[in-house]
């Protein structure tokens, strides 16, 4: 791992990449109520096992599929393709490491040998085209929900296990994949309040946490590929000491919790630590790389206990996703976010009653003063 605390860092054992199951639980974009007030059936993405688990037997039956997921190339794919090329804001979550247009070309070239990473790349870009075009959004979902259909169905087809041959293609589409899969979960807006949103964001943080997985069992192979910089700057990113004091009320309520076991307690200060080095770096005043980035990497970075005690709706576990939800506030310019901070603290408070406004006041006090 060499001696990095990297973006990816984890020491999980023997990894194997499964089959994609379209049968199993996870997050469905395809029943997002969108930009344009619409409800699009579709896809049943990747689970988190499907990306780091032991390989399972069953294999996705790509046979009984849409045929028109298997149309050649038009003019749509063409205008997806363009669109990915020239807007630079579609990763407005990524690193921002590099020049935009040698990063994307490296991807659609990588793409080009692995057709799963094309049909996500642009599966992505209807997404974004989505979001800027409402009067065509339902359209343009579609075309994102059959894409990415079809890259989840070639990537289970042509799955083997990571080498040095594929390692960059299977980064970059589980990469690509997870900033869909984010977009669509802070999107959603059911009947349910929090613990409807929570099984979506739940299962997403899962979702991420497989790449997470990938890329540090991979992480030797990959730091001799073309990714190697944004890697190093990531590494560096997430293994910077926290500075700022904006999660202490949260941190003390963490402390004094009663109710949590010692591991959970790790778990909830370990995802503040992201949380404190994510206020740093997008309250600072000069920007390096990204500022915004650990809106995206802190669903990848928290520990699988902390989101346990998410799945679970622990209220100390639901007060520091309020401080989340200040972060995903401060990036609410970024297509991808929106009103999504405004909106998660508002059900969170709803859910845990006047009795945790304590605990949530400074998250709730700057919320409320930006939107007056």
């Amino acid at each position: 791992m060499s001696g990095r605390d990297c973006s990816f860092a984890s020491h999980p054992e023997n990894l194997s990449i499964s089959g994609i199951s379209p049968h199993g639980r996870s997050i469905s974009p395809g029943m997002i109520h969108n930009e344009c007030g619409t409800t699009i059936p579709g896809l049943t993405p990747p689970t988190p096992a499907s990306l780091s688990s032991p390989a399972s037997p069953e294999r996705p039956n790509i046979n009984n599929q849409d045929p028109t997921l298997d149309e050649a190339i038009n003019s749509n794919h063409i205008e997806l393709l363009m669109h990915l090329i020239c807007d630079k804001e579609m990763f407005n979550l990524g690193a921002g490491v590099g020049d935009y247009f040698s990063n994307i070309s490296l991807a659609i070239n990588t793409g080009l040998k692995s057709p799963y990473l094309l049909h996500q790349l642009l599966a992505f870009s209807a997404r974004h085209l989505a979001f800027l075009h409402p009067e065509s959004c339902t359209s343009y979902l579609h075309q994102a929900v059959a894409l990415q259909t079809r890259a989840v169905s070639l990537f289970n087809a042509g799955w083997k296990e990571v080498d040095r041959s594929n390692c960059v293609a299977i980064l970059l589409f589980s990469v690509v994949l997870g900033h869909h899969l984010l977009a669509d979960t802070l999107a959603k807006r059911d009947l349910g309040g929090l613990p409807v949103f929570m099984t979506h964001y739940v299962q997403c943080t899962e979702m991420h946490r497989g790449i997470y997985i990938i890329a540090s069992n991979a992480w030797p192979l990959l730091m001799e590929t073309e990714l190697e910089p944004v890697l190093s700057w990531s590494s560096g990113f997430n293994s910077q000491s926290p500075k700022g004091n904006h999660c202490w009320q949260i941190k003390e309520l963490i402390n004094g919790a009663d109710g949590l076991g010692m591991e959970e307690k790790e778990a909830c200060q370990l995802a503040m630590k992201y949380l404190q080095v994510g206020f740093d770096v997008v309250l600072a005043e000069k920007e390096q790389g990204n500022r915004y980035q650990m809106i995206f990497s802190w669903t990848m970075l928290v520990p699988p206990e902390f989101t346990s005690l998410l799945a679970s709706k622990r209220p100390e576990a639901l007060a520091v996703l309020g401080y989340y939800a200040l972060l995903l506030h401060y990036g609410r310019n970024i297509w991808q976010v929106g009103g999504t901070g405004a909106y998660l603290l508002g059900i969170i408070v709803d859910y845990l009653g006047q009795d945790w406004d304590h605990w949530l006041h400074y998250p709730q006090e700057i919320i409320t003063r930006d939107l007056k």
